[in-house]
């Protein structure tokens, strides 16, 4: 026959005692208490079996109660049982989230919880019950315990305040670069270090963002970053000391991988001359579990926003967003009185290619002439897929002069290129691009001048022949 001793938590004298019959009726020995701290104090000086509390409980409601139990090493062995009125999704995952071990409805039946009751005691008392570390029990003086209950409550209390300011980052994950200068006030606020560094990884790329305090870190330091991951990670500054003579090492540093669902997103760590505590581990790993929520829904964010501008087949951007640069651009040239050039582009005889070799390689070649414009311009060129074979190329600060030099020489990229075949060891296949260049002028009324000479130039060139550029006159 049991002879457990289970503890309730309940401020309701019609539902404690409900649960304390049909326990007595099982044979459990039941101790009561009407609130958390009450609760916890019976926990440190009875040490019982299992707990059943309610979650609506004056002060220190049930969800906090739980951590408390499953925070303190000497207690967290011990099953926790809620109970609540709520039936709500939001409930039972906070419920779990703090700890708890089930998280049952008050209109449940008795015999639902008294079977749950049995089944907890059977499978964790039985089992970790011989390894439960030594309670102070009845020894442990009043004081004792509400010094321990206010060291608890402090914890959980800075804890939480770690969560909410790391949550509320989720709010500028439109803006990376507010994020990074939030987050890193935020480290600064709470650790002490010489360097901190946030490493982001994405499909396109991984970089590694670095707040610096006294220097730069040592090429000791970054080379053992960049082992860790791969050495084509870039090197962002955000705060702090830019690349100079100044460089610390710091041999002690801590990190934290930030996961969600088994996915790693990133890391965190810190850099130091001297080494960390616990503490400061603890408040890192904190750190890194809210923060990789946060860095997942900017990387979602991020993704949707380069789907909604990009071309899908090249990865180029598409037309859509090219018309708003070009109004941006249009803009700029007019205010500033600068230069503004635009090249397009058209792969010559693209439909007979489609016809020949089908549209699958067709695809292939679009994709490859995106790829060779992206490695042949300027890191400021904007660079769009138009519409079916024809490619676009901003070029802010130059002339149409400049823009033809820059054209022939992808003319030439193209003319000379293997396209690769579809068709397993077929031969590379060969194609050319027509190209008409434009740029601003002052008497030009919208962006559609600036569209219609590029694109009356690339008419010209396509009527010459083919293979070659020219220039809007």
């Amino acid at each position: 026959m049991p002879n457990e001793l289970i503890l309730i938590v309940e401020d309701s004298r019609t539902w404690l005692q409900a649960i304390e019959m049909s326990l007595n009726k099982e044979g459990f020995r039941v101790i009561t208490a009407k609130d958390a701290l009450e609760g916890y104090h019976k926990v440190i000086t009875e040490s019982p079996d299992l707990i059943i509390s309610d979650i609506n409980l004056p002060e220190l409601n049930g969800y906090q109660f739980c951590r408390l139990i499953k925070n303190e090493s000497t207690t967290s062995y011990i099953p926790v049982i809620l109970l609540t009125s709520l039936g709500q999704k939001q409930d039972r995952f906070w419920g779990l989230k703090a700890g708890a071990d089930r998280y049952i409805l008050k209109d449940t039946s008795m015999d639902t919880l008294i079977k749950e009751v049995k089944t907890l005691i059977d499978e964790k008392i039985g089992k970790i019950k011989r390894k439960q570390p030594q309670s102070a029990g009845g020894d442990m003086k009043d004081a004792t315990i509400m010094s321990r209950v206010n060291y608890l409550f402090d914890k959980l209390l800075f804890e939480s305040t770690i969560m909410g300011e790391i949550k509320n980052l989720a709010t500028l994950v439109n803006d990376r670069t507010m994020l990074l200068n939030e987050f890193f006030k935020i480290m600064t606020a709470l650790l002490d270090y010489k360097a901190s560094g946030l490493l982001i990884i994405s499909e396109d790329n991984t970089v590694l963002y670095l707040d610096l305090k006294d220097g730069m870190l040592s090429d000791e330091n970054i080379k053992a970053v960049k082992d860790a991951y791969s050495n084509d990670i870039k090197i962002e500054i955000i705060s702090g000391m830019e690349y100079n003579d100044k460089k610390m090492n710091m041999p002690y540093y801590i990190g934290s991988s930030l996961k969600i669902q088994n996915e790693r997103v990133g890391d965190i760590f810190i850099f130091n001359d001297r080494e960390y505590d616990i503490n400061n581990r603890n408040t890192l790993s904190l750190v890194g579990k809210e923060l990789a929520v946060v860095v997942k829904l900017m990387l979602l964010y991020e993704e949707n926003e380069r789907l909604s501008i990009t071309d899908g087949l090249t990865k180029a951007y598409n037309r859509r967003y090219f018309n708003i640069q070009i109004e941006k651009e249009f803009e700029k040239v007019k205010r500033y009185n600068s230069k503004l050039a635009l090249i397009m582009l058209d792969i010559d005889h693209f439909k007979l290619l489609n016809d020949n070799h089908g549209h699958q390689q067709g695809d292939i070649v679009l994709i490859h002439l995106a790829r060779i414009l992206k490695e042949n311009m300027r890191g400021i060129d904007f660079i769009a897929r138009y519409g079916g074979e024809e490619f676009v190329v901003l070029m802010s600060g130059a002339d149409k002069n400049e823009g033809a030099i820059v054209a022939e020489k992808l003319r030439k990229k193209i003319e000379a290129y293997p396209f690769p075949a579809l068709q397993k060891g077929a031969e590379p296949l060969k194609t050319t691009i027509s190209l008409g260049v434009a740029e601003y002028s002052a008497d030009m009324n919208s962006t559609d001048d600036l569209v219609k000479y590029a694109d009356s130039a690339l008419y010209k060139a396509k009527e010459d022949g083919r293979n070659r550029v020219k220039m809007h006159e």
